[in-house]
């Protein structure tokens, strides 16, 4: 803490934190740059020179610019493209910047972005997408929660023990002999009640195929 505080009071970098000095350093002139270039997008685009404003955001997002930063710049370029009638290029654009946290109903209201200049029709079909993009954005992040559920469940299905399944011999659920010897048992009923039920059916088809006058 005072190591921090000596370095803002005589503006230098201490030993300890040389290697982060200069990460910082580079980062805030990376985002001056941003700024500066966004500056100059907004006028290009004001001016009405939308390819070169469109250039100089795509710069943007080449100087390691802050989140808002980011964010300004694909509005912008979203706007260019609304502002051509593009709207696969917009919305491709938009979908970008919301999910680097663009909120664009605040983004719409803000005097230091570009105004969107573009049909009405545009305008709404861009909103009626964010809203698309928020919803589904929201049912991935419910998604993990459920597969999670319905794997457990299905776990603990799988988990269950052959007893519980045929039953153990003194359950009081199911009175069934789960051995071996009661299992084969069961089969030998199954087989004896299928064979008798299969003559019985036989001479029934016989006597209504062949019936005695």
């Amino acid at each position: 803490m005072l190591c921090t505080q000596q370095c803002n009071k005589f503006r230098y970098i201490c030993p300890g934190n040389r290697g982060r000095g200069r990460d910082l350093r580079v980062n805030v002139r990376a985002s001056s740059k941003a700024a500066q270039l966004l500056t100059a997008a907004k006028q290009k685009y004001e001016s009405g020179d939308k390819l070169q404003a469109s250039k100089l955001y795509e710069d943007v997002l080449l100087e390691s610019p802050t989140a808002p930063q980011r964010q300004a710049a694909l509005f912008g370029n979203m706007a260019v493209h609304a502002s051509f009638g593009d709207v696969e290029l917009a919305q491709m654009t938009l979908r970008a910047a919301i999910q680097e946290g663009l909120d664009l109903e605040q983004a719409l209201q803000d005097p230091d972005l570009p105004e969107i200049v573009t049909s009405q029709q545009i305008l709404i079909q861009l909103k009626r997408f964010n809203q698309q993009v928020l919803k589904s954005q929201l049912m991935s992040a419910s998604r993990p929660q459920t597969f999670t559920a319905a794997r457990a469940r299905s776990t603990r299905a799988t988990d269950l023990d052959l007893e519980d399944i045929l039953g153990k011999p003194n359950s009081e659920k199911l009175d069934i002999d789960a051995s071996p010897l009661g299992i084969a048992k069961r089969v030998a009923v199954v087989l004896l009640t299928g064979v008798l039920l299969g003559t019985v059916l036989f001479y029934i088809g016989l006597e209504s195929l062949f019936p005695k006058y």
